[in-house]
């Protein structure tokens, strides 16, 4: 493997924008942020930080589209508060929509289309990096043991598993964790736009705060303990 081109996933996230903008299927905009988090990596692990700005443009537009859209697959939720996000995730593709339609993205785009390959040897060297954002954030998270600190480990894995990706090496220990800690960022979200819609004015039943906030201690607790497991069977999540 002497080089590897980005050309799979650029062409998964064009592929993908046309869904995007038509907005009937969630999976556009989940697609378009996979991808282009994946070309992120791709671009780290070639020492690029040429277009960085632009993908992370394009990843922050698509955010509150994407929340929105997890949180209204939720089939539990309050009816006045589904109808209260309906009418947020419609704003939220209002702002985002002509973006998809914006020089700078045609611009990026061809940017990256010329891009040449990046060669595996430093790319390798440049693993290394990833694995160490984990462990510190690893380390960061177990001393503050905030919900923050776990997200932000959450993404330095998202990140090593796609570097280790690119680099054809297994990712599965990385990937599991990431759906580990996934189920915490959605509930953790998911309260946090409840306490929005209670700050517009909405009501909800405490009844069903509180069970959220159950699940998520819940949450919590069974990623320390996949964490800790992670840990004694490989030594290590970077360890594969």
């Amino acid at each position: 493997m002497p080089a590897i081109g980005l050309e799979r996933w650029l062409q998964h996230l064009v592929e993908h924008l046309p869904i995007a903008r038509q907005g009937h299927d969630p999976e556009g905009v989940h697609q378009v942020r996979v991808a282009v988090r994946r070309l992120r990596v791709w671009l780290r692990l070639a020492g690029m930080r040429v277009l960085e700005d632009d993908l992370a443009w394009l990843v922050r537009a698509a955010g509150e589209v994407r929340d929105l859209e997890v949180l209204l697959q939720r089939p539990d939720l309050p009816r006045a508060f589904r109808t209260w996000a309906v009418s947020r995730l419609k704003a939220a593709r209002a702002a985002f929509v002509p973006l998809l339609d914006s020089p700078r993205l045609a611009g990026l785009l061809q940017a990256l289309a010329n891009l040449p390959p990046l060669d595996e040897a430093p790319a390798q060297t440049r693993l290394k990096r990833f694995v160490r954002q984990v462990e510190r954030k690893a380390e960061e998270w177990q001393q503050e043991g905030s919900i923050e600190h776990l997200h932000a480990l959450r993404r330095a894995l998202r990140r090593l598993r796609y570097a280790q990706e690119w680099l054809e090496q297994d990712s599965q220990t990385a990937k599991e964790m990431q759906a580990v800690f996934g189920e915490v960022g959605d509930l953790s979200f998911t309260l946090r736009y409840l306490s929005a819609y209670q700050a517009d004015g909405g009501r909800l039943p405490a009844a069903y705060v509180r069970r959220l906030e159950a699940q998520l201690q819940e949450a919590l607790e069974a990623a320390q303990q996949a964490w800790i497991k992670a840990q004694q069977k490989t030594g290590g999540v970077s360890s594969g």
